[in-house]
């Protein structure tokens, strides 16, 4: 599966191809556009779903809060546009745009915009479970 959506990580590397050309076998280039204010409070997306992981943009507008819940394999949720707080286990860690965390399987989490602003996170679930 290939998908087009912009994570910063990939851009030299689909710079230094040419535009017209396939990604080779193995590389599967993603870009994330930046969230509009319009739209439903919340949306989901797959935008990856390969043997070893599978990729979820999430992106929450209007102050619309992702509640407590786990994941039954490990994770690691990026904030792609925006920022936003995690809380894990009760304790609050700030997850700014470009700042990734990695949870455990079965771990209790939430994700909080920051502000008003819509934030937009991917979320990896590590389909083969440890990391």
């Amino acid at each position: 599966m290939t998908s087009r959506l912009a994570i910063p990580l990939l851009a030299g590397v689909l710079a230094a191809g040419s535009a017209a050309a396939s990604p080779p076998a193995g590389l599967h280039p993603i870009t994330v556009a930046p969230p509009s204010a319009e739209g439903a409070p919340k949306e989901v997306a797959v935008i990856a779903d390969l043997p070893a992981v599978k990729i979820v943009a999430i992106t929450l507008r209007a102050g619309t809060t992702l509640p407590e819940h786990t994941a039954p394999v490990p994770v690691t949720i990026q904030a792609a546009h925006g920022a936003a707080t995690l809380t894990v286990a009760g304790a609050t860690t700030p997850l700014a745009q470009g700042a990734f965390v990695v949870l455990d399987a079965n771990t209790p989490h939430a994700v909080t915009p920051i502000d008003a602003a819509p934030v937009t996170v991917l979320v990896h679930h590590h389909k083969a479970g440890a990391l």
